[in-house]
């Protein structure tokens, strides 16, 4: 078949919309491609101002405030998707979570949490949204891993555990439905410069957020090497989807180093990041 691309006025779901790469990529579609968008978040207030600034943009949507840990809100926004525009083009599993802490620090509950979030309420959505896909002969399904989806190192190994299984599903996924004309693309940032790290309670020199914004060589390091502002994820998100066809990729250039060292020498960048630790 035919590689697909975006159409003008289709329709949506993207969870985490109330800032970071949510909001951005939110925006970013209002204005390209005058999107109808069902956004996610837990924040009612910041939502509502991604809302805003979508149909600033020229775009539609609706908002569905709750908490992905919730199952049910998984499939709440694929099913709202449908009822208000009668479609589902694109869903888009941005939204994250993470309990930093060495492994034995966290309890069981704390790795249900953040694999509800981060790998099952995907799946929950993915289940929704495929059939209609299906039926549709075709649809776009962007997943929102990491680096740390490939990579595990002491300090995330909960975090990169969850992404991991979320790569893994999205690439196994993708192969089952390339057939049907559905497009998977597996997205693993590195450091994005957003308010993921301080809502996840991140120390302040772990946040490159913070880091970025600090007038000195380690602050413009930051901001125009080893990471990314959210605009340009959203932007580079957009350019895979209307490149067309299933693939993964890798955003920031220490991310794209890291994750080919590790192909080459598996565990080098683990063993190194203990020996920092300690």
């Amino acid at each position: 078949m035919p590689k697909q691309s975006l159409r003008q006025n289709f329709a949506g779901v993207i969870t985490g919309a109330s800032s970071g790469i949510g909001k951005a990529l939110a925006v970013e579609l209002a204005e390209k491609y005058k999107a109808k968008l069902i956004l996610n978040a837990r924040s009612q207030v910041a939502l509502s101002e991604t809302a805003n600034l979508v149909r600033q943009s020229g775009g539609q949507c609706e908002i569905v405030v709750g908490d992905l840990a919730d199952s049910q809100v998984a499939i709440e926004v694929v099913q709202k998707c449908l009822e208000k525009f009668g479609s589902i083009d694109l869903l888009v599993n941005n939204a994250g979570l993470s309990k930093t802490g060495s492994t034995f620090a966290l309890t069981p509950e704390d790795w249900r949490k953040v694999f509800a979030v981060n790998f099952f309420a995907p799946l929950e959505s993915i289940y929704q949204a495929v059939p209609y896909m299906i039926k549709n002969g075709s649809g776009k399904i962007v997943n929102i891993s990491s680096v740390a989806g490939k990579i595990a190192i002491p300090g995330s190994v909960c975090y990169a555990a969850s992404k991991f299984a979320l790569t893994g599903m999205s690439e196994g996924i993708a192969a089952e439905l390339a057939s049907k004309n559905i497009d998977v693309i597996t997205v693993c940032p590195g450091w994005v410069r957003s308010d993921f790290f301080e809502k996840n309670k991140f120390m302040e020199d772990h946040n490159p957020t913070k880091i970025a914004k600090e007038n000195n060589w380690q602050g413009w390091l930051m901001r125009n090497v080893l990471s990314i502002s959210n605009e340009s994820c959203a932007r580079s998100i957009i350019t895979s989807l209307e490149a067309g066809g299933s693939h993964e990729i890798v955003l920031t250039i220490p991310g794209v180093v890291a994750v080919g060292i590790n192909t080459f020498m598996p565990g080098l960048l683990g063993k190194l990041a203990a020996k920092v630790k300690t």
